[in-house]
């Protein structure tokens, strides 16, 4: 995982790029050279050496010297991919997964992205015809974006460094699942199928084995690597399958005693010998509601849902990087999934259809909330957080599943998440039964954030930091950012004072839920 930044038929390319690579400094440990594959063009990585760290320099060129190759990500299935080519009569000088991107992508075109499992943005570029190819993995993991200015276009991996590099033009997002070339942008096939009828009945023995491999397939073969920890469901799965491969992994837990999520996260160590580390969190400390401007800055958002994760997430990812780690894991993608949330719960508690349409809108959405907020705050301490759930053949089966092996009723009402709260009765002796039959609630508000206006730890500061009439006044200066609260109005100006973002048109489209029950179940 690292940063990427290119230019495309764009003057002083390279001095461009070397300014959007300052600008990335933190997502990785060390930059490549700048690669000037043509006259105008040039191509740039921030890298934080994970695969094969001595050799996979970038950009990468394909065996042939056609194909240039700039990558932000991990491909989990390059090994496979690799002896495949080789049988091919491709050669290899490295043992990276970039070079076995950028000679799939040689070999097989575009057709190449329906063979890959990972997390990507990545620009290639084809020095003899003057045609390149952007792409970005099909839930959105890894960032990727763009200005156009005519034939030239200039890509990075955050918005700031474009914003601060080139004084006019809008920044755009490349969509998840998306190419682009210098004539269209669309989507591409991947291994994510489309979930069709009939719907299968969950089987505990298969579910078991797509965890296991899809946990073990994002784990690092050759570094340490830590778990993202909270003691729900979801984390608790994937440090479970983790520690199938190896069991001394540590967890970072950020909360404290009073925390909601503290005693299931001590649930699960004290049952199976996990090594929690506990990081200290007090949300009503003037230094973590002071932390929020480095929050928002870095996580380039004024959504609350992100910030107030991101806050979380930010010390999480700061520990882990101090005590040496490059690779973390997460459960990121199991409520979406698996309808962990509330309204996906009332959803299929109303109408079956309405729930899995719900779920893809959602799902569609994790870009620009819940991977936005991963991506940042990890990249921000140079962590690369990996996200086993969104593997294309476990994201595949959740899909494909019947309704009630999603969301079941219980004495309490519908509840979700029940294929992968039956997981837990596989392993009763690692698996404590109270986490299993826990509700679900935000990963903030498990730390100790809490949610209900009545109790928000920060609503008192935001009233003294925005007055009434400075609110009105706000609205007008931010008309159509469409704010609702002195909440993101007083995270929009902390990220106005760090970038233009009029300039941003996803920032005034906000992520919102457009389906709609069904009118039966509007009117019942």
């Amino acid at each position: 995982m690292c940063g990427i930044a290119v230019a495309v038929d764009w003057p002083e390319a390279s001095g461009v790029v070397a300014r959007l690579m300052a600008g990335i400094v933190r997502r990785g440990d060390v930059d490549d050279p700048i690669g000037s594959p043509a006259p105008n063009t040039a191509m740039g990585t921030r890298r934080l050496r994970i695969v094969d760290r001595d050799h996979a320099m970038q950009p990468q060129i394909s065996f042939d010297g056609q194909l240039w190759l700039s990558f932000n990500g991990e491909i989990y299935n390059y090994e496979e991919l690799r002896a495949e080519l080789i049988g091919m009569g491709v050669p290899f000088k490295t043992e990276s997964d970039t070079e076995v991107l950028v000679n799939a992508l040689r070999v097989w075109g575009p057709k190449a992205l329906a063979r890959i499992s990972g997390m990507y943005a990545f620009v290639a570029y084809e020095p003899g015809t003057g045609q390149f190819l952007a792409a970005r993995d099909p839930f959105g993991i890894k960032p990727l974006y763009v200005i156009q200015n005519g034939k030239g276009f200039l890509f990075c991996s955050e918005m700031r460094p474009l914003l601060s590099t080139v004084e006019a033009g809008d920044v755009l997002v490349l969509p998840p699942g998306h190419l682009l070339t210098r004539n269209i942008c669309t989507r591409f096939d991947t291994l994510l199928t489309a979930p069709s009828q009939p719907f299968e009945a969950a089987d505990r023995d298969t579910l078991d084995r797509l965890m296991a491999d899809a946990v073990e397939s994002h784990l690092p073969t050759d570094l340490p690597f830590a778990v993202m920890f909270s003691g729900g469901i979801d984390s608790t799965l994937v440090a479970h399958y983790a520690r199938q491969v190896q069991s001394n992994v540590p967890g970072y837990f950020v909360g404290g005693p009073d925390s909601t999520d503290y005693p299931f996260a001590m649930a699960y160590a004290e049952t199976t010998g996990f090594n929690l580390k506990v990081i200290p969190f007090d949300p009503q400390s003037d230094d973590v509601f002071n932390a929020l401007s480095e929050a928002v800055v870095a996580c380039e958002s004024f959504e609350p849902s992100l910030v107030r994760g991101a806050v979380c997430s930010m010390k999480l990812s700061e520990a882990i990087h101090k005590d040496g780690f490059k690779v973390a894991i997460c459960g990121e993608g199991a409520d979406e999934l698996f309808c962990g949330y509330t309204p996906l719960e009332k959803a299929f508690s109303l109408d079956a259809g309405y729930g899995r349409a719900l779920r893809e809108e959602i799902l569609g959405l994790m870009n620009r909330v819940s991977l936005q907020r991963v991506d940042r705050c990890s990249m921000h301490h140079a962590i690369e957080t990996r996200v086993p759930f969104l593997d294309p053949s476990l994201a595949n089966y959740a899909r494909g599943l019947e309704a009630n092996d999603l969301v079941r009723p219980t004495a309490n009402g519908m509840v979700g998440k029940a294929a992968l709260r039956d997981l837990f009765d596989l392993y009763p002796q690692d698996l404590p039964r109270i986490i299993r039959d826990r509700s679900k609630i935000l990963f903030s508000e498990g730390a100790g954030l809490k949610t209900k206006s009545d109790e928000f730890a920060w609503d008192d500061r935001f009233e003294d930091a925005i007055s009434d009439l400075d609110f009105v006044d706000g609205l007008k200066q931010y008309a159509g950012f469409n704010i609702h609260s002195k909440e993101e109005l007083f995270y929009l100006r902390l990220l106005g004072q760090k970038m233009d973002v009029f300039r941003v048109p996803q920032l005034r489209s906000r992520p919102a839920i457009t389906v709609r029950p069904p009118a039966a179940a509007q009117t019942a």
